[in-house]
């Protein structure tokens, strides 16, 4: 309390008597601003004078809380699931499934991420041509900002999206906090620029909630609540063929064996 008022005295003797001090938030997250920097940096939206206050969280700027390491998730990461093994059930994404439809899980990193971007418009694609198959994107960035960047996409069309802001579900599937070659590796940088020139893909802001460091991954789930296919990516650019887990589910068809462009 006396730092405060001690500040708002600097303050008024600097001639800043009108600015207010920022508000701590109540929860930890990406919060973002339309006059904060991008990803990459970039300025973006609006014009003139800005809050000078308006691009800081805790005292570190908003484009780099995405690197932060989050809080741990209410359950421990559990060992991956492998091929055979039943599926591990939650009231959020439930197993053998209700519906009776074979499933496709894809966890996602995080909304923004140009990889991400280039395997969810792939699981799309698939959707379309696959009604039997049910799939499932998971994202654990807020319900705001996951709805906006899937808007930006231009929908989910036939996906089911769901919202595990506390990683919950990422845990229970052996989807922890991955290590800097994972996601720091030269080639992953090579490989973003690859995706950018040749198919537009660029990625966008990281979705508010979102966390560079957790491992996405994807499973192939039966329609008795068996594991078929999938596991954590092996780094941040892993294309992950969702053909191979329509295959591993017993479907055929002429479908492209990769989804990816590296």
């Amino acid at each position: 309390m006396l730092s405060k008022l001690s500040t708002k005295i600097a303050l008024h003797k600097a001639g800043l008597g009108n600015v207010s001090l920022p508000s701590f938030p109540k929860s930890e997250g990406n919060y973002t601003s339309r006059g904060g920097k991008g990803e990459n940096g970039a300025q973006e939206g609006g014009v003139g004078l800005q809050n000078p206050f308006a691009n800081v969280q805790w005292g570190v700027p908003k484009a780099l809380s995405s690197w932060q390491t989050p809080p741990a998730p209410p359950n421990a990461v559990r060992e991956v699931p492998q091929v055979g093994n039943r599926a591990e059930s939650n009231v959020k994404l439930k197993f053998p499934p209700v519906d009776g439809r074979s499933c496709i899980v894809f966890f996602m990193r995080f909304c923004g991420c140009p990889f991400t971007e280039k395997l969810f418009l792939a699981m799309r694609a698939l959707a379309n041509r696959n009604a039997s198959i049910h799939l499932i994107a998971v994202s654990h960035c807020t319900p705001a900002a996951t709805n906006e960047w899937i808007k930006k996409l231009g929908g989910a069309w036939n996906i089911d999206i769901v919202v595990d802001q506390s990683r919950e579900l990422y845990a229970l599937w052996g989807l922890g906090i991955s290590n800097w070659g994972h996601v720091l590796h030269p080639r992953n940088g090579y490989n973003q620029y690859l995706l950018g020139k040749k198919e537009g893909v660029w990625g966008s802001q990281v979705g508010e909630g979102g966390c560079r460091w957790q491992v996405g991954g994807a499973y192939a789930i039966d329609d008795r609540g068996i594991v078929k296919w999938g596991g954590p990516m092996k780094s941040v650019d892993d294309p992950l063929s969702f053909e191979d887990g329509v295959r591993a589910l017993g479907y055929g068809g002429s479908l492209n064996s990769s989804t990816g462009v590296f």
